[in-house]
């Protein structure tokens, strides 16, 4: 089982976008997909229309969650919404409070990988699910604000590695909004590949008018537009994702 946090310091990015859309992707090659939504906006609810009873604060704090099947092969944790911010307080006082989702999901069985969607900020649900993760994936927007929000969010993996004793690597970042019509979007792009060469996804996510459209018809990218630009990005995100080495980064 693999974990995946998708995660980055700066909202606006295709955080969500990506994490719903791997999933899918994901769920599409027959591999068994949960995708938890650590973010208090409670997007992923919002975009499959579905809400649980009992959501990822009653997981942190009773070990008790409903697991919502949303696709064939794809299944998620509702974050919750504004209990979050209830269930951070009460975390804050229990010892480990910042290792609880590791603890009650060590048991976790049946997922080929586990994808968490976390907010754009350093808090105690944050750092929960950067500890629960093997890997990170830090999807970039092709603008200056979006450099500096891949260094911020390095610095967070950093920290949380080195204070809570964990290994949480990089997989990857991966490019977002891309318009090939503007010098910046071909700026950062290259920017990025020279200071994080293979740790630079092959795949650029282009902007695309169905991906801002999908969500509003509760809708995969791959449902609601199968032949746009959108489908075709992720769908090769999805192929790069599991055609990844995995022998070569052992070795590393």
């Amino acid at each position: 089982m693999k974990k995946i946090a998708i995660v980055t310091s700066k909202g606006g990015t295709g955080k969500t976008t990506t994490a719903i859309n791997l999933s899918y992707g994901l769920a599409m090659f027959g591999q068994k997909v949960l995708l938890i939504d650590c973010d208090p906006q409670r997007n992923v609810a919002t975009i499959f229309d579905i809400y649980g009873n009992q959501t990822l604060p009653d997981l942190l704090l009773w070990g008790k969650v409903d697991i919502l099947g949303v696709r064939k092969n794809l299944f998620f944790i509702d974050s919750g919404g504004r209990k979050l911010a209830e269930t951070e307080t009460l975390l804050a006082r229990r010892k480990g409070g910042e290792l609880r989702l590791r603890k009650v999901l060590s048991n976790l069985k049946g997922s080929d990988w586990v994808i968490c969607d976390c907010p754009p900020s350093t808090n105690l649900i944050n750092i929960n699910a950067l500890t629960f993760a093997d890997y990170a994936i830090i999807p970039v927007s092709m603008d200056f604000l979006g450099m500096v929000g891949v260094k911020k969010t390095l610095e967070i993996i950093a920290e949380v590695n080195e204070r809570l004793h964990h290994q949480l690597r990089l997989w990857g970042i991966l490019p977002t909004f891309f318009d090939s019509r503007t010098r910046v979007s071909h700026e950062v792009l290259h920017t990025l590949k020279q200071h994080f060469k293979e740790k630079v996804f092959k795949t650029v996510i282009r902007t695309n008018t169905s991906l801002k459209e999908a969500p509003g018809f509760h809708k995969t990218i791959f449902e609601y537009a199968p032949y746009s630009y959108g489908s075709q990005d992720y769908y090769l995100l999805t192929e790069e994702v599991l055609n990844y080495d995995w022998e070569k980064e052992n070795r590393n």
